[in-house]
């Protein structure tokens, strides 16, 4: 009974990850709504697009998908990216330094700055990103 109850819970959680992804081009240009695994819609605020799109130089806007998915790795404090080295060099950016881990310090900075662009989930291996 208690492994139905954790395996619905952990259903629910990978249900509210993201679906779909966009460009920054994309989302700059206002189709900042994407769909959540579970089919709900999920809108990234215009202004943390703004913020963002500040940041991540212009050539890079094309390549660079949004929202991105952080993953809690084993290691205590320690996260990675998910996606394409594209969404690893805009997340080292938004950091300041060139990283492969990111710390709970600098993921607690990325959320306050983009809530709504960054999700966090326990592992990646029952999620597929397009990385095309």
């Amino acid at each position: 009974m208690i492994d139905k109850i954790f395996d619905l819970g952990f259903k629910d959680i990978f249900n509210s990850l993201p679906k779909e992804f966009v460009t920054i081009t994309d989302a700059v240009k206002g189709k900042n709504t994407i769909l959540l695994g579970n089919g709900i819609p999920h809108t990234m605020k215009e202004s943390e697009v703004t913020a963002l799109s500040s940041k991540i130089p212009v050539y890079m806007w094309s390549m660079v998908k949004i929202p991105f998915l952080v993953v809690k790795t084993t290691n205590v404090g320690e996260y990675l990216v998910s996606g394409s080295e594209w969404q690893k060099k805009a997340i080292s950016i938004l950091v300041g330094r060139e990283t492969d881990f990111l710390s709970t310090v600098d993921v607690e900075e990325l959320i306050r700055g983009y809530k709504s662009i960054i999700f966090i989930s326990l592992t990646n291996s029952l999620i597929h990103l397009d990385e095309e």
